[in-house]
């Protein structure tokens, strides 16, 4: 499911994600995050590409398993792209679990 929605993201050394929060809630990475480069979806946000300037096509993406670290009785694990913006923040772009969805979504 499409989330987009603004992040908090902690680094490990050598910058990839080990903790995220979203929506209050702090999820740790359990398994080896996957660095990809996704496309900026730039014609949304502008109707032309600015004069002298290349728009940016690419933007930094990990696709991570996380589980949450607090505020949950149960295990509720999933996996999340967190992509980071272009003037350094992050946003979870997408989020696959079926209970997340019937959980936060409903």
């Amino acid at each position: 499911m499409v989330v987009d929605e603004p992040v908090e993201v902690e680094l490990s050394p050598d910058g990839a994600p080990v903790r995220f929060v979203w929506r209050g809630v702090r999820y740790g990475v359990v398994s080896a995050p996957e660095p990809w480069l996704g496309r900026e979806a730039w014609w949304v946000a502008a109707r032309r590409a600015p004069r002298g300037a290349a728009p940016r096509f690419e933007r930094e993406m990990w696709r991570v398993d996380a589980v949450p670290l607090q505020g949950t009785t149960r295990r509720l694990d999933g996996s999340f792209d967190l992509a980071r913006r272009a003037d350094g923040t992050w946003s979870l772009d997408r989020a696959w679990d079926d209970e997340l969805d019937t959980r936060l979504f409903a």
